[in-house]
C-alpha cells in the first residue's frame, strides 16, 4: 500500500507493516494507524509514521539502549487488550523530543508504547513507576555549563 508522509514522501509499504493502536497515542486519540520508518543514518532512532495524518510522525527509541534497569510490567488488561502471551512478543519504544535545533534531545520513559511484533497491535501506556517524562539523551545546556564551570 502507498502512503503519503511529509516527511518521506510517497512510500510503499507492507500491509504486515500496519500498526493498529488499541490505546491510542495521548493527545492523537483519533490516530490510529502508523508504521514504523528505520531510521536511515543509525539504529537507534526510528520513525513512527502516522498512515492517516502525512504530518503526524514521532520520533522513537528503545529505552533499553539509554536506560540499563528501565522496566515494564504490563498489566493484565494491557496484555489481553494486545494479545501478549509471552514477554518476547512485545517491543517497547518511548517517543523522542528534539529541542533547541537538535541541542536537547529527551524522551518519556513515563509513557512508553508497546507493539505486539505477532498482530502488529501496539498501546502507549502511562507507568505507575516513578520513571520521568524528560529524561534528556543530548542535553548540550548543561554540558556547555558544567565546562564553563570546570574553568
Amino acid at each position: 500500500m502507498k502512503i503519503k508522509t511529509n516527511m518521506f514522501g510517497d512510500i510503499e509499504i507492507e500491509e504486515d507493516k500496519v500498526i493498529i493502536f488499541e490505546k491510542p497515542i495521548l493527545g492523537f486519540e483519533e490516530y490510529n494507524k502508523f508504521t514504523i520508518i528505520d531510521s536511515l543514518d543509525d539504529q537507534v532512532f526510528y520513525w513512527l509514521q502516522s498512515i492517516e495524518e502525512p504530518d503526524l510522525a514521532f520520533i522513537m527509541v528503545n529505552p533499553n539502549s539509554f536506560v540499563d534497569d528501565y522496566k515494564v510490567n504490563l498489566t493484565e488488561s494491557i496484555q489481553k487488550k494486545l494479545s501478549i502471551d509471552k514477554v518476547e512478543d512485545g517491543i517497547l519504544y518511548t517517543l523522542v523530543v528534539v529541542e533547541d535545533e537538535g541541542a536537547r534531545i529527551r524522551t518519556n520513559l513515563k509513557a512508553p508504547i508497546i507493539i505486539n511484533t505477532k498482530n502488529r497491535r501496539a498501546a502507549q501506556i502511562v507507568l505507575e513507576s516513578d520513571y520521568p517524562t524528560r529524561h534528556y539523551l543530548l542535553d548540550e545546556s548543561k554540558e556547555k555549563a558544567v565546562g564553563v564551570q570546570g574553568c
